[in-house]
């Protein structure tokens, strides 16, 4: 109806100016957009905001949640949906968290395609030029073949962890995190895999089967601390922010760390593989997105909860001690590694391998430990570690 239908439609004039005195002359709301009711990181909301927050309703007795009740599906026995019961953690909002990095599902596949062009280019140039002419034996017919490989189940033994974690979490950008982490597991093992399929490619009576790796990483010595900690993460770990929590806040930044970094990239040049560091430096790649996001999540988020802040630090650092000392022993073990590679002065000496593994503590120390005020004694880290040292 028209203004003028409805000056003509009012009889009582008082009644009519009073209605007419109370009707805007211009929007009492200008906002048009569907999502307005996602508060932004920044001053606007981007496009991952639009496209991850609150894509899956949550029933609203979860903090930040905005839908009605639960679900009428429901597990086997009764058990809702999601619960709170998931998790020893608090939030006043699960839906706090953002990515910094900003991944959603295209980005990601768009970074993937092109690391994988480049990947191509890579190889076919090594091939040509006989690169692997320049490996030393040892290294590369052990190394690779048998601990490298075996890492490799050490990354696709992390990435099926995060499967209940993707599906028990308790909001959007937290799944899309934990999703996107787990596949950059996935990928460092498909990486592992392609360099020794490659290696047996050009290199004749190199194996491409899996059979030594996989007996190396479930009977061998050296693996032994990181296959009873993978497996207790994956198969013995039912909160699935512990799980998060354990892999990417004590496991990976100390145990992966030192493997990746200290150990395959470090070394390999000295040997003569310049293969090895162009797949170590794509699996930092992922560390550091990773690194940045959960430290959104675990720091930003959970310890600087407004409401939690106390409660959530007591048991982060709970879950630090217990985590921490299977990690150490992880490392401990792996030091083994040290007696089966050809000897390097000044590079597989004890020195440079206590400079090492020192890096390592120090950074996990100034980037993880102390954020959540946990107290630890370096020196005495350091000494357990090497310990292994035969």
């Amino acid at each position: 109806m028209s203004l003028e239908e409805r000056k003509r439609g009012l009889t009582d004039p008082e009644l009519a100016a009073a209605i007419l005195a109370a009707i805007p002359d211009h929007a009492l709301d200008t906002q048009r957009k569907m999502d307005y009711f996602v508060k932004p990181r920044g001053r606007r909301l981007s496009e991952y905001e639009a496209l991850t927050c609150y894509a899956q309703p949550t029933p609203d007795w979860i903090p930040g949640g905005l839908d009605w009740g639960d679900w009428t599906q429901k597990f086997h026995g009764g058990r809702a949906s999601w619960g709170n019961e998931t998790t020893e953690l608090k939030s006043s909002d699960w839906h706090h968290h953002r990515d910094p990095g900003r991944r959603w599902h295209a980005p990601y596949v768009k970074d993937k395609a092109e690391e994988w062009r480049y990947t191509e280019r890579f190889l076919t140039a090594y091939s040509a030029e006989g690169q692997a002419r320049t490996m030393d034996p040892v290294w590369r017919d052990d190394v690779l073949n048998q601990y490298l490989g075996a890492y490799c189940f050490n990354e696709y033994g992390l990435f099926n962890a995060h499967s209940s974690v993707s599906r028990d979490c308790l909001s959007d950008t937290i799944r899309v995190t934990a999703t996107f982490v787990a596949f950059d597991k996935n990928d460092n093992a498909q990486m592992i895999q392609l360099e020794r399929t490659f290696l047996a490619k050009i290199i004749p009576g190199f194996p491409e089967s899996t059979d030594e790796p996989k007996k190396e990483w479930t009977q061998g010595s050296v693996y032994r601390g990181a296959r009873e900690t993978v497996e207790q993460i994956w198969q013995s770990t039912y909160d699935w922010n512990e799980i998060l929590f354990a892999t990417h806040m004590i496991y990976d930044p100390l145990f992966g760390q030192f493997v990746r970094r200290e150990f395959f990239q470090r070394l390999a040049s000295y040997y003569g593989d310049s293969l090895t560091p162009f797949f170590m430096n794509q699996m930092q790649v992922y560390f550091n997105q990773t690194k940045d996001c959960i430290a959104d999540l675990y720091i930003t988020c959970l310890a600087d909860d407004q409401e939690f802040s106390t409660f959530n630090r007591e048991i982060m650092r709970a879950w630090s001690q217990k985590w921490l000392s299977k990690t150490l022993d992880a490392l401990r073990d792996f030091m083994g590694i040290f007696a089966k590679v050809p000897r390097i002065e000044n590079v597989t000496c004890g020195e440079a391998v206590t400079a090492a593994v020192s890096r390592v503590v120090d950074d996990w120390i100034a980037d993880y430990a102390n954020k959540i005020d946990l107290k630890v004694n370096r020196d005495q880290m350091v000494k357990h570690i090497l310990s292994g040292l035969k």
